[in-house]
C-alpha cells in the first residue's frame, strides 16, 4: 500500500464518526431519494465518503440494493489517454515520446481498457459482473440492470455526449442523476444539454 493511500486512509478514518457500510450507505441512498427500478447515471468520490468498510466494493453493493435489479446504474467509463499524446494535459508527455505512444497504445478494448480519472467506484463498477459497457474509445459509459444494454448500445464516436449516447438514453427514461462527494463540475448529463442548445442554435 502506497503511502499515499495510507494518508487517504487515516484521513478518512480521522473524519468519521463511524465506519460507512453496506447496509448504511443503503439506507443513506434511499433517504436521498435512490428508489428501486430507478435509471440512475452516478458520480462519486470514494475520499467524500468517508471511511467505507469494504471500500468500493461495498458502495457499488450498496447502489445496487438501492436500485435492485428492476433498476439500471450507469457510470462513465471515459479514457481521455486514448488520444494524441500531442493534446495531453494531465499530465503531458515529452514530445519524443509521441511517436512511440501512437504507435504502442493498446487499441480501446471495452472488456480490458480501464477507465482513467474516474474514480476507485467507477473502476470498480467497470468490472462489475453483469455490467456492460458502451463502444466509445475515449467517453465510454459502463451500465448494470434491466435497461444496461439498451443504454450502451449504439454509442456513435460523433457527438459522443449527444443523441447517440448513453446520456439521450437516460434522458429517454426519465433518469436520475446523483452526485456523491462531487459537484455539478462532474455531472456529464449537463454535455447532452449543451448539444441540444448548440444543434438548436444551428452551431453544431
Amino acid at each position: 500500500m502506497s503511502e499515499r493511500h495510507v494518508e487517504s486512509e487515516n484521513s478518512a478514518i480521522a473524519r468519521a464518526e463511524r465506519p460507512n457500510t453496506r447496509e448504511s450507505l443503503a439506507v443513506d441512498l434511499r433517504a436521498l431519494g435512490v428508489a428501486q427500478e430507478m435509471t440512475l447515471l452516478v458520480h462519486a468520490s470514494l475520499s467524500a465518503l468517508g471511511w467505507v468498510a469494504g471500500g468500493p466494493v461495498a458502495v457499488v453493493q450498496a447502489l445496487i440494493d438501492a436500485v435492485t435489479p428492476q433498476g439500471t446504474l450507469v457510470m462513465p467509463a471515459n479514457t481521455a489517454d486514448n488520444s494524441d499524446p500531442a493534446d495531453w494535459l494531465y499530465p503531458p508527455v515529452p514530445e519524443a515520446w509521441w511517436p512511440i505512444i501512437r504507435a504502442q497504445m493498446p487499441g480501446f478494448d471495452p472488456a480490458i481498457t480501464p477507465t482513467r480519472m474516474m474514480g476507485r467506484i467507477a473502476e470498480t463498477f467497470r468490472t462489475w459482473p453483469g455490467t456492460v459497457r458502451s463502444g466509445h474509445p475515449q467517453a465510454s459509459f459502463s451500465a448494470w440492470g434491466r435497461e444496461a444494454q439498451v443504454i450502451i448500445a449504439n454509442h456513435s464516436l460523433e457527438f459522443s455526449l449527444g443523441e447517440t449516447s448513453p446520456l439521450a438514453r437516460i434522458y429517454e427514461r426519465d433518469g436520475w442523476v446523483l452526485l456523491l462527494g462531487v459537484g455539478h463540475g462532474s455531472n456529464t448529463s449537463f454535455h447532452l444539454g449543451e448539444y441540444r442548445r448548440a444543434t438548436a442554435q444551428g452551431t453544431r
